[in-house]
């Protein structure tokens, strides 16, 4: 793999695990990104037509993703900073800080181009497959009455988790894994930080969590 696209990639999955169940960047399911965020699920046909997109919302919602992936590459060329299992802290703060902006200004858009109900629809299938994860997304956070020394806790284990992820970054670039393993370690380590994460929530947040969800909406496999 050419160390281009291997930067490209750790760089992609960094932003996605500490911006956690932001999306990184609307990867979709099978990628590195989150696939339950909403900048994730607007990726899925089923869920446009459960939110009964019309033509001009899927084309700019389209246009939207094209300009937001482009300026997140920029952002990655533009910060000057040594990717790697030995990254500095300073500079996973650079990363994160940035990752996160560019997923905020997206899911502003997102609510400016759906309707007030497709919005809330959205975040429902959303926060009803995130499960846990829902703690760490700012999008829900508020919500969820997470409170700061929750956030402190969460961002924590977000630093373990990209320090796990630069790891096995390292093993693929060495050949000792393929993006398929990279894939399945990633989602295994994923699964461990929200069990984590579900020991910080009260018993209140974790009823809110399921009583937010709406309407039960099934993902289709392999999407």
């Amino acid at each position: 793999m050419k160390l281009v696209k291997f930067v490209t990639i750790i760089a992609v999955a960094a932003v996605a695990v500490s911006a956690f169940a932001q999306g990184g960047g609307g990867q979709r399911r099978g990628g590195f990104g989150n696939p339950f965020a909403v900048t994730s699920l607007l990726g899925r046909d089923e869920v446009k037509d459960e939110l009964k997109l019309t033509t001009d919302e899927r084309t700019k919602l389209t246009d939207l993703q094209t300009s937001m992936g482009q300026k997140r590459r920029e952002m990655f060329q533009n910060l000057g900073i040594q990717f790697g299992p030995n990254m500095s802290d300073d500079d996973r703060k650079k990363m994160t800080d940035a990752g996160a902006k560019l997923t905020a200004d997206q899911i502003k858009e997102i609510a400016g181009i759906l309707t007030p109900d497709q919005f809330k629809r959205l975040k429902e299938i959303s926060l009803q497959h995130e499960g846990n994860a829902a703690a760490a997304d700012p999008v829900f956070q508020a919500d969820l009455n997470i409170t700061d020394d929750q956030k402190a806790k969460i961002g924590e284990l977000q630093k373990k988790q990209i320090a796990a992820m630069m790891e096995l970054g390292q093993k693929m670039r060495d050949g000792e894994m393929d993006q398929d393993g990279m894939r399945a370690a990633m989602a295994k380590n994923t699964e461990i930080m929200n069990s984590e994460i579900g020991k910080l929530l009260t018993d209140d947040q974790k009823a809110k969590i399921k009583s937010m969800g709406g309407a039960p909406f099934t993902l289709k496999e392999g999407n």
